[in-house]
């Protein structure tokens, strides 16, 4: 009890979170990140497989190792009343997102799958013109940061 100012208490329960099994923070904000992505995902009528739902963080990192590939942890889901419109969710690297960055994307899955959105899942800021660059996209984009507090940005 006692709480204590600034929420200090949550911070020694999230470390307690981020060493089972000796993990590092980075695979512990990974884990949570697409946890809540699947999550919302299957709220929003997407078909998202129960054992994504509910695995453990020793399985994501016996999975996705601690030090996960970013392609590994991408997602491509349809929609369960209409499976031909997908969601897709990219993760992006630690460096600023850059224009060239989104045209890559954009050039990769442009023709591949007939997508109804796209989320982008971000470890670093991305800047002004590459905002302006995901503008361009035929669907809706959002825009959510692994490790940062506050809502998702919906472009």
């Amino acid at each position: 009890m006692g709480g204590g100012g600034g929420g200090g208490g949550e911070c020694i329960t999230r470390s307690s979170h981020v060493m089972e099994g000796g993990g590092s923070l980075e695979s512990y904000r990974y884990y949570l990140s697409r946890r809540t992505v699947l999550q919302m995902l299957n709220d929003r009528g997407y078909a998202v497989p129960n054992s994504e739902l509910t695995r453990s963080l020793t399985e994501f990192r016996f999975t996705f190792g601690d030090k996960s590939d970013l392609e590994s942890l991408r997602l491509c889901l349809p929609l369960r009343s209409n499976p031909s419109k997908k969601m897709l969710v990219v993760y992006l690297g630690t460096e600023e997102v850059r224009t060239q960055a989104i045209r890559g994307l954009y050039g990769q899955i442009l023709n591949k799958e007939a997508l109804h959105g796209l989320i982008l899942i971000l470890q670093s800021n991305m800047n002004t013109f590459a905002r302006k660059e995901v503008l361009k996209f035929p669907f809706k984009v959002e825009i959510f940061h692994v490790g940062y507090p506050g809502t998702p940005m919906a472009m």
